[in-house]
């Protein structure tokens, strides 16, 4: 349970613990802050893009919903609910996809990548910066 508290849950934190850690360099330190911004800025345009779709899906909905309602033939009530369907599906998939990049990614890289020396990758192997993202495709081979 102690180790599903301490798990990284946002890129920032990924990048600060296994980059910019105790032992980095400055230049570590600094490529850690600087990519950690990023990463912040591209999670922060994600989730406003998740509440965006998830608005206008809803309204969407509410409008296929009437539709669906108000329909007289049985033509235009298929056609109203295969749209709902494809509504409902389109705002999960992109709920998930939001959901497992923000959160569920990083927590799997923060499980596979190990600190080499105890406190952070070792930038004298082969991969500098890059070591953890080579770890992860490691992982997978």
């Amino acid at each position: 349970m102690r180790s599903l508290l301490t798990a990284i849950t946002s890129w920032s934190d990924f990048i600060t613990q296994y980059l910019g850690g105790e032992g980095a360099s400055q230049a570590e330190k600094n490529t850690a802050a600087l990519m950690g911004q990023a990463f912040n800025v591209i999670s922060i345009v994600l989730w406003v893009i998740l509440a965006i779709v998830g608005a206008v899906g809803a309204v969407y909905a509410i409008y296929l919903g009437v539709q669906l309602a108000r329909a007289e033939d049985q033509g235009k009530r298929d056609d109203a609910k295969k749209h709902l369907i494809t509504v409902c599906i389109a705002i999960g998939v992109t709920i998930a996809l939001i959901v497992i990049f923000n959160v569920v990614v990083p927590m799997i890289c923060g499980a596979f990548i190990k600190k080499q020396d105890g406190t952070t990758v070792n930038p004298d192997q082969t991969g500098g910066v890059l070591l953890p993202v080579l770890n992860v495709l490691k992982a997978f081979r």
